[in-house]
């Protein structure tokens, strides 16, 4: 970092996100941990963001930079913020956008922007969502036309890991060289020992956090429960989250007749998260799709080890044998997993170990510094080199 970066004087940097916690979400908890690391370590920063999330959890104490929540209403599993535009215009001409991608609307918005005032930005894609619900098949044309152009017109994208880059590459037919890989960061605290099943119960408990959405995939989730208790044995299941799925994840619960072995907590955050990791057996995700995960790496720092199906971009982070299992989608092969990891103590005792050794390279001091040395790179601060966005 050089003199000006470590005097704190560069302009503000402004993240741009539809939600914040505590809102919950993946993109959310990274969106977090990269604001409060960069002001923390002598940065201007600035958050414009949604009001979605501030009905269901009391709004926790900002830090000193400030954190404008935007009064919206949600269409389509997205929030839709009236006042995102005229909050732009608002910033100062030297400001450096850092825009947050998983849902519509806020791309285009920002894309606007910056064509209204000729200012860069850098495009942080977080999931290239599925379509889901009634207007599902609105999102291909969307993607098609108006995310593509957000996407070409950023200085660069962010993807967090490299199988994600050759997805985005691929599907928006943007160059693997405007494309850079930085992955996600957290700010939980790494555990000093390792887990082990020495000791444990014979009940295995099984943990998902995440948000309810289709993408999660939560039936695969219980059927695998199910499939494992079926098969093998006694375990609970402690479900995190929530989300426009939570009805059907309950129906599903009650159809399945898991109402003993699974519990619905709800969101949960902070050090109360952490506990929840902690005492927790293995890790479960049943996702279709994820550009990453960060929940997987809240998990590497209890060294929680993890199951999960095999997909693009978790591959990148979950390395089979070595910091977790993966497994194929249905539920007999992750019901196998679990049993794989819940009987084999030095599979499971070497499986926790590399999981906190592997969280130290997601430190959220470490990947502050990336972006800081690419925000400098790519000359995102106007007026210091060529600003302008690309055609």
């Amino acid at each position: 970092m050089d003199e000006l970066e470590r005097n704190g004087n560069l302009p503000e940097i402004v993240h741009v996100v539809a939600r914040y916690p505590p809102a919950l979400g993946g993109m959310e908890k990274v969106a977090e941990s990269l604001a409060q690391t960069q002001y923390s370590l002598g940065n201007k920063v600035r958050v414009l963001t949604s009001d979605e999330g501030l009905n269901r959890l009391e709004a926790r104490a900002e830090l000193a930079f400030p954190v404008l929540r935007l009064k919206s209403f949600n269409a389509a599993h997205t929030p839709i913020i009236p006042g995102l535009l005229p909050g732009l215009l608002r910033l100062a001409p030297n400001s450096a956008i850092h825009l947050h991608i998983s849902t519509a609307y806020m791309p285009e918005i920002v894309w606007a922007y910056s064509h209204l005032r000729n200012r860069p930005y850098i495009a942080h894609v977080h999931l290239d969502v599925l379509p889901s619900g009634k207007a599902g098949f609105l999102l291909e044309p969307y993607k098609r036309i108006l995310l593509r152009r957000v996407l070409r017109s950023a200085l660069v994208v962010v993807v967090p890991t490299d199988d994600y880059r050759e997805i985005i590459s691929r599907r928006y037919a943007i160059a693997s060289e405007r494309i850079v890989v930085i992955p996600n960061g957290t700010s939980h605290r790494v555990a000093g020992n390792a887990k082990s099943l020495s000791g444990r119960r014979a009940k295995v408990k099984l943990l998902f956090v995440g948000r309810l959405s289709v993408q999660k995939n939560l039936p695969l989730l219980l059927d695998a429960t199910a499939a494992y208790l079926r098969e093998y044995g006694d375990a609970e299941l402690r479900i995190v989250g929530d989300g426009e799925e939570r009805s059907a994840v309950r129906s599903r619960i009650q159809q399945l007749g898991l109402g003993d072995s699974v519990t619905m907590l709800g969101p949960v955050l902070g050090e109360e998260l952490e506990f929840i990791y902690d005492s927790s057996d293995i890790f479960i995700m049943t996702s279709i799709n994820e550009s990453f995960g960060v929940v997987f790496i809240e998990a590497m720092t209890k060294g929680l080890p993890i199951v999960s199906v095999d997909i693009p971009a978790i591959r990148n982070v979950v390395s089979h044998g070595t910091n977790g299992l993966l497994a194929e989608s249905n539920a007999a092969s992750i019901a196998a997993a679990i049993r794989a990891l819940s009987t084999n103590e030095m599979l499971y005792s070497t499986i926790s170990r590399n999981n906190l050794a592997k969280s130290q390279d997601y430190d959220p001091a470490k990947i502050a510094e990336k972006f800081m040395t690419l925000y400098g790179s790519i000359h995102i601060w106007p007026g210091a080199g060529d600003g302008c966005p690309h055609p």
